[in-house]
């Protein structure tokens, strides 16, 4: 681009045509310059047309703080009578859409519409307004939309097509997802590179690999989405030989693997704890130059805490200079659950201290480092600050994280005193840590009224009589244990289920 500036730059005396084509080329390269030049061309006493409006409009749809020349650019087109171009509107509602004026598109939309009647619409009309309300999660709207254009007889594009299908997406809906599949092939745009690259990721994200599969090996051209779309749904769907294999062979054609990609070939890493495979993306994350980008580092992060090399993990989270809550959060948790909890506190300091808020999942980590490391008065001051410094209101996973760091540290009366002051309803997993606490510290006077407290809340639920049953008996609290088990008797609740196999020999 810049050797063809260069050289319009050189010409001595360029007309409107020259303008047009090197602010095109701006525009479609995302320069700023693009509206520099918009001005020079007017000052020269040139007059702007239809297509020098839609690049000016579009760049100032792409950068934040713009909008106040758009709306100005707008009034020069509504001036100087290309407001109703074609392309011009087009380019309005973009603008608007991607400026979070999503109101003022839809007016401007509606306003042509009721003056003009929706049959006299072009197609590129229709498309940015959908396409206004897909980018501003408007997915119903958007659907009522695709549903007039389907119904007035307007055939889509590929652009269309696009769009109707990350409704399906961002909706999650496979039905509809089926019923816009069956349409494009009948409209014949199924094998279309673009479109059967998203029809290929919504089936993959939707958890419905065999049919996503289907459409990709269909494919004629296959292009990065469709690649990242399948792999990134094979990891969800954790068949993991399937990703790597995937993700090799894409590597191998060339093609642009993003920090996405990257992202979930880490987690299959972290999930199968595969370190040298862990290692070797890590690798192509430094060729390709995600190291430092957000989402790829911080999945660097958690790669290498659960595969148990916490320096590394340290090392690397050192290194960075952007990091976001989900980053210290990462790092928080993998300190905790490598039995690093003094630096997982030191972390979360230094986190405060950045100015970066913590979340419901940061304080989740530290209070589970807190109950790994037995730290008591950490895990308390720290559940306690939620509510006051920070003003998260503590959920069911902090306060079982809670009781079993007092059960642990025998305060049986302080963890069944934090169960009865909470907003919340308790439920299994809290009562049976602290009934197995009691059973740990020997402490026969409070079983009997936390087995009540569980046999009245989950009266259906045999593995509470089981788990009742086992405590008295651990406790020789052998009336108690006859009690229970007539209890369930005369409730009707099954005894747990035995099996054997026989194995020949």
């Amino acid at each position: 681009m810049k050797e063809a500036v260069d050289l319009f730059q050189q010409m001595p005396d360029p007309n409107v045509a020259s303008w047009n084509t090197v602010i095109a080329g701006l525009a479609d390269n995302g320069s700023i310059s693009t509206l520099e030049f918009v001005g020079k061309m007017h000052k020269e006493g040139l007059k702007l047309d239809e297509f020098t409006f839609p690049c000016a409009l579009k760049t100032c749809g792409g950068y934040v703080g713009f909008f106040a020349m758009g709306k100005q650019i707008h009034c020069y087109a509504l001036k100087s009578g290309f407001e109703v171009c074609c392309y011009t509107l087009s380019a309005l509602v973009d603008m608007y859409s991607n400026s979070n004026a999503l109101d003022e598109a839809v007016r401007l939309f509606e306003s042509y519409c009721t003056r003009n009647g929706s049959n006299c619409l072009s197609l590129s009309f229709w498309n940015a307004m959908i396409s206004g309300y897909v980018e501003n999660d408007k997915h119903i709207q958007a659907l009522n939309l695709l549903s007039s254009i389907h119904h007035s007889g307007v055939l889509f594009d590929s652009y269309t097509w696009s769009c109707a299908l990350r409704v399906c997406i961002n909706l999650f809906h496979f039905r509809l997802g089926v019923q816009v599949h069956g349409l494009l092939v009948t409209s014949g745009y199924e094998l279309d590179c673009v479109v059967g690259s998203i029809l290929t990721d919504l089936y993959a994200k939707l958890g419905k690999m065999k049919d996503s599969f289907a459409v990709f090996d269909k494919l004629p051209e296959k292009d990065s989405i469709a690649w990242s779309g399948l792999i990134i749904g094979c990891t969800k769907a954790g068949v993991s030989s399937e990703t790597f294999s995937l993700f090799r062979d894409m590597v191998s054609l060339g093609l642009e693997v993003d920090q996405y990609v990257v992202s979930a070939m880490l987690k299959v890493c972290s999930s199968v704890s595969s370190l040298g495979k862990g290692k070797q993306i890590h690798a192509f994350c430094i060729k390709a130059g995600h190291e430092t980008e957000a989402v790829a580092a911080t999945a660097l992060v958690d790669m290498y805490s659960k595969c148990g090399e916490i320096e590394e993990s340290i090392a690397l989270f050192n290194g960075l200079s952007d990091r976001d809550v989900v980053c210290w959060t990462g790092i928080i948790v993998g300190c905790g659950q490598n039995g690093k909890a003094n630096e997982a506190l030191e972390i979360f300091q230094e986190m405060i201290k950045s100015g970066i808020e913590p979340n419901e999942v940061t304080f989740l980590g530290l209070l589970g480092a807190c109950r790994h490391a037995g730290l008591v008065e950490d895990g308390w001051r720290l559940f306690q600050s939620m509510r006051s410094d920070h003003g998260l209101e503590p959920q069911v996973e902090h306060y079982y994280c809670m009781v079993e760091l007092l059960g642990q540290a025998g305060l049986l009366k302080e963890a069944r005193k934090l169960i009865s002051e909470m907003p919340l309803r308790p439920n299994k997993t809290i009562w049976s840590s602290l009934l197995a606490a009691c059973v740990t510290h020997k402490n026969s006077e409070m079983i009997s009224g936390i087995a009540e407290n569980l046999r009245v809340a989950f009266p259906d639920d045999p593995s509470v009589y089981v788990m009742v049953s086992n405590a008295y008996a651990t406790m020789e609290m052998w009336d108690d244990l006859n009690r229970v088990r007539e209890t369930a008797k005369a409730s009707g609740v099954k005894e747990a289920g035995r099996s054997w196999i026989e194995m020949a020999g």
